[in-house]
């Protein structure tokens, strides 16, 4: 029995929780069979942990194959590399992220503006509120200012960090603006793996390949996970269609937009405060690595909290209540965003929350997407609006 605990607990790490009960389940039937029927099964038991092994040995080198297949030579579908959508998407193959490339204009007074996929969304199409800041800024008198938006989809406060410390003497900002996601960035402030060209792997190795050792982390799984969610989304969105008479599509389906919004709706619960309490002690600090850097440089640091549309849209709310047999005493909307707003005021550091001014105007107006848990432009605007507001009124941009 002691020397399966090494392959098991192999097993466990590479393969997940899932696999590694299921894996003691097998184990366990033979060697109960064996201990009921000795004469018929005692002897078979030994080829029956070979085998059992031999399975979970070729399954890691057919995983091993594809995953040096998918990163030779990625497929289309992957989307690889073509994730990112700010100012750098244009320096991203062109491999010149120089200071010569964002040098900036003279006299110019540059916000650097980091965050996730809500920093990237539309931007190209001028709908982003980074576009809109920039637009504010201009009529607004500070015709000196330009905003750089160094956002990158599908990270969080962890990556931010790194990209700014690997980019940030490139960019020289004069101000950093760091978007933070209510719905996701509590559990993305620890930087594990590398996402993009612009993010520098983690200083240490060991902990870096030990974490590309595990089944959910290679580009097989994302890629197995990404076609079987595209699957089912389509499907789920015909019968939805059929259902509805032909009612607006969105992005995601209607289940799967209340199950991602109900995943997301934790740090929300009365129940698990205590949790979301343990979750930012342990990576608040990673706020002072900014804090730091800013202050080294003389350039004010900016966190804007952006609200989950759970928090902003009652309708939702009421929904996601409905669907999963909760009331709005097992809730408290605005606790994650006093966590994090009382943090940075005992720590010098400006925060803008955007809740208050959200719930107020999608109280009247839609400021989301239709099932896509982004903002729309009228989001998009207000969200820049209220940012170029709150720097002019706090005197963090030199009028001229």
């Amino acid at each position: 029995m002691p020397v399966l605990i090494i392959p098991l607990l192999l097993i466990g790490y590479f393969f997940g929780v899932f696999i590694f009960i299921c894996t003691i389940a097998v184990l366990g039937a033979g060697f109960f069979l064996a201990y009921r029927n000795p004469e018929k099964y005692r002897k078979k038991l030994t080829g029956y942990l070979v085998n059992l092994f031999v399975v979970f040995f070729s399954v890691f080198i057919i995983v091993c194959l594809i995953e040096a297949y998918l990163h030779l030579a990625p497929p289309a579908f992957l989307e690889v590399g073509k994730g990112v959508q700010g100012e750098l998407s244009d320096f991203q193959f062109l491999k010149n992220l120089t200071k010569k490339s964002f040098a900036k204009s003279p006299g110019a007074f540059r916000i650097l503006g980091l965050g996730d996929s809500f920093a990237v969304n539309d931007y190209h199409l001028q709908k982003n509120y980074h576009n809109f800041l920039a637009a504010a800024l201009k009529a607004g008198g500070y015709p000196h200012t330009e905003v750089l938006n160094a956002g990158v989809p599908g990270t969080g406060p962890g990556y931010y960090w790194h990209i700014l410390e690997k980019h940030g003497e490139t960019w020289n900002p004069d101000l950093v603006l760091v978007g933070f996601f209510l719905g996701n960035d509590f559990g993305e402030m620890v930087f594990m793996l590398l996402r993009g060209p612009f993010i520098k792997e983690p200083g240490d190795p060991i902990k870096r390949w030990v974490a590309y050792l595990q089944f959910h982390n290679l580009w097989v799984y994302k890629a197995i996970k990404g076609q079987w969610t595209l699957f089912s989304e389509k499907r789920r969105k015909r019968q939805e269609k059929e259902e509805t008479g032909g009612a607006p599509e969105g992005l995601f389906s209607r289940q799967a937009h209340l199950n991602v919004e109900k995943h997301r709706m934790w740090i929300f619960e009365k129940s698990r405060r205590a949790d979301l309490d343990s979750l930012w002690r342990k990576n608040a600090d990673l706020f002072l690595k900014f804090k730091e850097w800013c202050a080294q440089r003389k350039a004010p640091l900016v966190i804007v909290l952006f609200p989950d549309e759970f928090q902003v849209d009652g309708d939702l709310r009421r929904e996601i209540y409905q669907t999963y047999h909760l009331t709005a005493d097992d809730v408290d909307l605005a606790y994650p965003n006093r966590l994090v707003g009382d943090y940075c005021r005992r720590h010098g550091i400006f925060c803008l929350d955007l809740l208050p001014s959200f719930q107020e105007q999608g109280a009247t107006r839609t400021l989301y997407k239709l099932r896509d848990t982004h903002w729309n432009e009228a989001g998009n605007r207000l969200a820049g609006e209220l940012i170029f507001n709150f720097l002019a009124q706090h005197h963090l941009i030199p009028v001229n």
